[in-house]
């Protein structure tokens, strides 16, 4: 039996729409807003009735493309050098110990519990405290300049060297503030914490040193 002139323009139609659509599909892949595509499928007597034309033929033979625009999911801008874990300038509070290595003048040389914080001021500016108890409360604050060790590829942070000076504040003497210098590395630890080492050496009397090791875990902040 020969296809009737509706059910040939049905055909002719549906093909080229397919065709229409695989070009579309292909160039809309490209660009940030693309478009999802359905399909939905009629009958020629659908079709015949929208064209001017009447038909008794129900077989499905037409494939009809709905359009229906779809906001395409946003990149997230990667900017290179920035750090992902924003180690930059962190801040922290913890709690550690403290062996005491020589002196006997000072809490600093004995072994005590500790208080360890770092106020982050910029990338390579911080001040490291902490607060040792034992048989006197002794306070060290230091002024320290940091050198940061980051990942080449990624620019991640994985190690913080420190240096710096500054007093050991004995507050059961009158507040009596001795010189003091110190070093150690801050380690980041991901995403929350970091962890302390810390030499503090300080000057009670001229011809007194007084050393002590501080280790410790602190919960990173962000004060500025």
């Amino acid at each position: 039996m020969q296809p009737n002139s509706a059910t040939l323009f049905s055909w002719l139609f549906g093909f080229t729409a397919s065709s229409l659509l695989c070009s579309g599909l292909s160039a809309q892949a490209q660009t940030p807003d693309s478009a999802y595509y359905g399909y939905i499928t009629v009958t020629p007597s659908d079709s015949a009735q929208s064209s001017g034309s009447a038909t008794n033929n129900t077989q499905s033979t037409l494939v009809l493309v709905q359009p229906q625009t779809v906001a395409a999911t946003p990149e997230v801008a990667q900017v290179p050098g920035v750090n992902p874990l924003k180690i930059l300038g962190r801040s922290y509070i913890g709690v550690g110990g403290n062996i005491g290595l020589d002196g006997e003048e000072t809490n600093l040389g004995e072994g005590s519990v500790v208080i360890v914080s770092k106020a982050g001021f910029a990338e390579n500016f911080s001040l490291h405290n902490a607060v040792m108890f034992g048989d006197e409360t002794t306070t060290s604050l230091s002024l320290s300049l940091n050198f940061p060790i980051k990942t080449p590829v990624t620019g991640q942070t994985i190690v913080i060297p420190f240096v710096g000076g500054g007093v050991l504040l004995q507050p059961d003497d009158d507040w009596e503030a001795d010189p003091l210098v110190s070093g150690g590395v801050d380690v980041p630890i991901p995403p929350r914490f970091t962890g302390t080492v810390r030499v503090n050496v300080a000057f009670p009397e001229d011809d007194e040193t007084d050393v002590g090791l501080v280790l410790g875990v602190g919960y990173n902040l962000k004060l500025f």
